[in-house]
């Protein structure tokens, strides 16, 4: 199991309670069904309700994103902040889906090493 799998499948079976800024979070990962925004959503959904003032709620996605964006450099994926959620309490990011794209490109270069990343490798 790689790295990446494995930081994957232990932040889902956490199912996490995320505790952040004196405010507790509830973590959201799926798909984005949006075309314009394809790719992965992360959402921290507040557990109670009216307690986050805007700016403080600006403040914590900032500081969210940093960290969520320092912690994903390895596997080079950044967020991008999803301003555009119906409910203003969530605080929601998106991967873009082509950067798994480069991910995958990465890990099957290694397969032929005579190939480039981008060259097809022939049939057998």
């Amino acid at each position: 199991m790689n790295k990446l799998e494995s930081l994957i499948r232990k932040t889902l079976n956490e199912a996490a309670k995320i505790n952040f800024g004196g405010h507790s979070f509830i973590l959201k990962l799926d798909t984005n069904e949006d075309p314009n925004k394809k790719g992965i959503k992360v959402q921290f959904l507040p557990t109670e309700f009216g307690t986050i003032s805007k700016t403080e709620h600006n403040d914590i996605a900032n500081e969210l994103a940093l960290r969520l964006d320092r912690g994903l450099a390895e596997y080079e994926l950044r967020v991008e902040r999803d301003r555009e959620l119906k409910d203003k309490t969530v605080i929601g990011f998106f991967i873009y889906v082509d950067q798994l794209d480069k991910i995958i490109r990465k890990a099957l270069s290694g397969q032929n090493p005579d190939a480039k990343v981008d060259e097809p490798t022939p049939d057998l």
